[in-house]
């Protein structure tokens, strides 16, 4: 039985009827884009391609382009990291925090004298221990009101000795008399924020 020849104008229209079923054709070079435009259709990717026809919408064109075009195909998308704008905010409360640490305050010192005080003397070792690896200056915190400028200059001579002797050369030029960076707290300030962390605590271990 002789088989029946399809026309050349037949066989054209299945060729060009399956690329319709795709979802997007172009009479030039062009290949399909993962793409919609503002009414949901795909696009072509290249400037110089006719514009695409799409036949079934977005229902018959995307199962297409999810298989040939998966997401880890797509390029990189210009935003920031997850969690890199916190992360800048709390880098600088960590400097300060460490910047705090090399403050010595008047209750190091015995009464109104240039004596440390045995948590005094701790601190100033642990700042002696932490000054070659760190940019921060240490503060001595001077008295009430500025009330004896003498007193401030002696403790912190007095400071400035014991860190070279523990073996910080540029303890001279890195000590200063000043207040410290934060304002502090009074007594009833201190009463009710210590009853605030206990009541914290509390509840945490109900």
């Amino acid at each position: 039985m002789r088989k029946r020849q399809l026309p050349l104008r037949e066989i054209t229209t299945l060729a060009f009827g399956g690329l319709l079923a795709v979802g997007c054709t172009s009479t030039k070079d062009c290949y399909v884009s993962s793409e919609c435009d503002m009414y949901g259709q795909p696009m072509c990717n290249t400037g110089a391609c006719d514009p695409c026809q799409a036949s079934g919408g977005r229902n018959s064109w995307w199962p297409w382009s999810r298989n040939y075009y998966p997401p880890s195909r797509y390029p990189i998308p210009d935003v920031m990291p997850l969690g890199s704008i916190l992360r800048s905010h709390w880098h600088v409360m960590e400097t300060n925090g460490e910047a705090a640490d090399f403050v010595i305050y008047r209750n190091e010192f015995v009464d109104n004298s240039s004596e440390l005080t045995p948590y005094g003397r701790d601190h100033i070792a642990e700042i002696a221990a932490r000054m070659p690896s760190t940019p921060f200056p240490v503060l001595v915190q001077r008295g009430f009101n500025n009330a004896d400028p003498e007193l401030d200059q002696i403790r912190r001579e007095v400071v400035v000795r014991v860190l070279t002797d523990l073996g910080n050369p540029d303890a001279e030029r890195r000590t200063y008399v000043s207040q410290p960076y934060g304002s502090g707290l009074n007594s009833m300030e201190a009463e009710q924020d210590y009853a605030k962390f206990r009541s914290i605590r509390n509840s945490g271990q109900n």
